[in-house]
């Protein structure tokens, strides 16, 4: 709990300690992040997530404060404080950190470009984020080297979001690769991360990004960065945010299994019409771990086909339940 408190006290004392910040206008802020890094097992993940201590709480711990830290393994958010200046490779000499417009001639859309000067020398990365849409900027030591990563991200059209990560020098940090992120043809790691940055931990990054399986469109997952400097996921689920109206009524007879195992798939049982179904997490790929009314908890078994979307021993997933709510 001491480093915990270390690393949210260093990073109010960065925001208290950014220099020459003119206003912009101000961005929602990110829901709390996970208190420790989920396990691999769905039910920890669940079991793991609680919430973020209240800001008057992370300014309690601020008092009796004489200087600031660099934040370690964490990140704040700066976008309404910019342009900023900081020091972002951690030599001393201060940066300036800000957002500029620019237009691509194809389309004539007004898009964010971050500029970061150093030594009056000015460099740019061009995004894909609109002007006009939502976004937030975030700074701070993920991988703790003593040099600050950056983190973008936004709204490029309808809830449709991109995440870029950078080194200290604008240098761009790849996403990995993974299969079970990209189940609706979504870029195959690279440049981007199609999500959205739902708050940051002791070294890792949550994000809210698409799963789109039984009607739960987005998920959270944890990233860090890994020995090769490249953005990789920590877990092998997506957790749901538990929601007592989201559940699933189950109409037609479905076989389940038992929950606790990973490669192969616990004892089975039956899921009669009627039951109601709560999904806790998924792989994105085949599997989906739920609770039901009863409290019982298990998994379901399912395939992707490009027509049905998943299919559920052989049968469309739309079959076996009353309404499946993927727009919300």
């Amino acid at each position: 709990m001491k480093k915990r408190n270390m690393i949210i006290s260093g990073g109010l004392c960065l925001l208290l300690s950014l220099a020459a910040c003119g206003r912009a206008p101000a961005v929602p802020a990110a829901s709390a992040a996970p208190a420790a890094a989920p396990a691999v097992t769905a039910v920890t993940v669940i079991e793991k997530r609680t919430p973020a201590p209240a800001a008057e709480a992370l300014q309690i711990l601020l008092d009796g404060e004489e200087e600031a830290e660099r934040i370690q393994g964490g990140c704040v958010s700066v976008a309404d404080q910019l342009p900023c200046t900081v020091d972002l490779d951690g030599d001393g000499i201060d940066e300036v950190l800000d957002l500029a417009v620019y237009t691509k001639p194809e389309d004539d859309c007004p898009r964010w470009a971050l500029v970061l000067t150093r030594d009056g020398q000015e460099s740019r990365f061009e995004t894909w984020i609109p002007c006009d849409s939502w976004y937030d900027l975030w700074v701070g030591d993920l991988d703790a080297d003593g040099a600050y990563e950056i983190f973008f991200h936004g709204d490029t059209a309808s809830d449709d979001y991109l995440i870029y990560a950078f080194r200290s020098d604008l240098a761009p940090i790849p996403f990995a690769p993974d299969e079970r992120l990209y189940r609706w043809g979504i870029t195959d790691g690279g440049e981007t991360l199609d999500a959205r940055v739902d708050g940051f931990e002791e070294g890792y990054m949550v994000v809210t990004g698409p799963v789109n399986m039984l009607g739960t469109r987005d998920g959270l997952r944890t990233y860090g960065i890994d020995e090769s400097g490249v953005m990789v996921p920590l877990t092998t689920v997506w957790t749901f945010e538990e929601d007592d109206e989201r559940y699933l009524t189950v109409t037609k007879e479905l076989t389940a299994y038992k929950a606790g195992l990973r490669k192969d798939p616990g004892e089975a049982f039956t899921l009669e019409a009627g039951a109601k179904v709560w999904p806790l997490g998924s792989d994105g790929y085949s599997r989906l771990w739920f609770k039901t009314g009863t409290g019982r908890t298990g998994v379901l078994l399912l395939t992707p086909d490009e027509e049905e979307m998943w299919l559920i021993d052989g049968v469309p997933e739309a079959e076996f339940f009353e309404y499946l709510p993927y727009a919300g």
